[in-house]
């Protein structure tokens, strides 16, 4: 198994920075959503997104059970389909930050059609499913052996990694905030939106050393990959913080 070598000194530093795991935090929890006025019924996500996440979420319902099985094949073929899905859904989602739809007419009626996401809400969508990635194939490295465990290595690593280009694109791809602008506290935003992700990583990170207190069956090739991806995860926790810093009340 190869993977860029992280030391146990930044891994201890990144994880006194990141925020503790919360005790109820949940895999899969979503980040503020835009929805239509005076509608309750969530957005659509636009085809060039959605196409792709579902095709992830298939992919990783079958690479559960090709790892169950023990099928080295299967899971090597599966988590060449998470990657590429996962890849095209994030190239969607830039796609359409920087082609964002026309804003919805002020006299629209909300019976007029679906309520399309706006492109932050979208976005979202995919760091969700980076979580849901990182989250599975990270339990499914409790009992996993050579060869599929360098398989769980290439998928969850490149998972971690993807997220980690994703943050850093947002943070290029953002519109600038106008000063004179009147802010619409319900509209979804890049700055109100991204610290959702930090909740993606305590869960992960909460999940990892849950595995590494508990777990009967990790091998030492498992432990080590886990320790790698707390590291990480706690590096990705610090430089979302950074990027958009928590707000504080007055």
């Amino acid at each position: 198994m190869s993977r860029k070598t992280i030391t146990l000194a930044a891994i201890a530093a990144a994880a006194s920075l990141a925020v503790a795991a919360p005790a109820g935090a949940a895999t899969g929890d979503k980040g503020p959503t835009a929805h239509a006025s005076g509608s309750d019924a969530p957005p659509i996500i636009p085809s060039l997104i959605q196409t792709r996440i579902t095709r992830v979420d298939n992919a990783i319902d079958r690479l559960t059970e090709y790892v169950d099985d023990g099928d080295t094949a299967g899971v090597d073929r599966t988590g060449k389909v998470i990657r590429r899905q996962l890849a095209a859904a994030w190239r969607g989602a830039t796609y359409y930050i920087k082609n964002p739809p026309p804003p919805v007419a002020e006299d629209a009626d909300d019976d007029d059609g679906p309520v399309i996401a706006d492109p932050v809400t979208a976005s979202f969508a995919v760091f969700e499913r980076y979580h849901t990635v990182a989250a599975t194939v990270g339990q499914l490295i409790d009992g996993a052996r050579v060869p599929i465990l360098d398989s769980m290595s290439q998928t969850l690593f490149w998972t971690l990694d993807s997220r980690d280009k994703a943050i850093a694109a947002v943070r290029t791809l953002q519109p600038p905030v106008d000063p004179e602008e009147e802010v619409d506290d319900e509209a979804a935003s890049f700055a109100t939106v991204m610290p959702g992700v930090i909740g993606h990583v305590d869960d992960e990170m909460q999940q990892i050393r849950g595995l590494q207190a508990d777990a009967t069956d990790l091998t030492p090739g498992g432990t080590r990959l886990l320790t790698l991806a707390l590291g990480q995860s706690a590096l990705t926790s610090v430089t979302v913080n950074s990027y958009w810093p928590p707000v504080v009340e007055d």
